[in-house]
């Protein structure tokens, strides 16, 4: 029998979630969740340009990927890389979907023995870099009247506080601001901006999961990177065509509920 061809909706389906011919900008790529996103965004037929830290990770991902991908390493925070990876999506026709997941969760400690340098950096990488790289992006959209989309990694310490992580959950404050505040601005240009929240689900390939920590979950285990990149495939997709301005919790029912923090 000759192999069935798909119904109207699953069409419509791979139409939707299909990026070809389409350049993704995915920058902290070379932690656990940008580079599920990375991988995820180049299975579905983009031409990824993955943006880090670790210039060795970027080398294997571009070596795992082969074709559509191009790497580049350095600070989010310095000006100069972002105009880097503004240029190279140019080099390619321009950016059409910007993934901001670069951020620092590095400085955990009590709030009085934090210092204004911890402030500035924290700040620098999780906000003031997501600023300047989503303006230069939606510039370049608004000047070729194209239609982008945007998805930052906000975190759920935007809206209930972590304990002893005052400036990280301001700075993700910040990010879930400015995902409403860009949406609402340039959303007469059709461009979109919306944001995942994840929890649970460990940022570093180094980091050592504890299970205990996700017993008190709706959904009692800890979540996978993979798990974080679909919702941004899907807000970044035309299914989510008519969706602006909004954080998705991807956080396994943490928000849902009230519980005691556990960090």
């Amino acid at each position: 029998m000759p192999p069935q061809r798909p119904g109207p909706i699953l069409q419509a389906m791979q139409t939707q979630f299909n990026f070809s011919d389409k350049v993704v900008a995915v920058t902290g790529a070379t932690g656990a969740i940008g580079m599920a996103i990375a991988r995820r965004f180049h299975a579905a037929g983009a031409h990824v340009v993955a943006a880090g830290r670790n210039s060795d990770v970027l080398a294997r991902l571009r070596d795992e990927l082969n074709e559509r991908c191009d790497v580049l390493a350095g600070d989010i925070a310095d000006d100069t890389h972002r105009r880097d990876i503004v240029a190279k999506a140019a080099e390619l026709g321009g950016v059409d979907v910007l993934v901001n997941n670069a951020g620092l969760t590095k400085t955990k400690k009590p709030t009085e023995e934090t210092a204004l340098d911890d402030f500035d950096e924290i700040i620098g990488v999780n906000l003031r870099a997501m600023y300047a790289l989503s303006l230069d992006v939606i510039r370049g959209w608004t000047a070729r009247e194209h239609r982008g989309a945007i998805v930052n990694v906000s975190s759920p310490g935007a809206q209930r506080a972590h304990r002893n992580n005052a400036i990280y959950d301001v700075s993700k404050g910040g990010v879930d601001a400015l995902t409403r505040c860009l949406a609402v601005d340039f959303g007469c240009y059709g461009i979109r901006v919306n944001a995942i929240a994840p929890a649970q689900i460990p940022h570093s390939h180094t980091v050592s999961v504890d299970p205990a920590a996700a017993r008190g979950l709706p959904l009692p285990r800890h979540g996978r990177a993979d798990e974080a990149a679909l919702p941004v495939l899907f807000l970044a997709s035309e299914a989510a065509s008519f969706i602006t301005g909004h954080v998705l919790p991807v956080d396994g029912g943490l928000l849902a509920q009230l519980r005691t923090a556990a960090s």
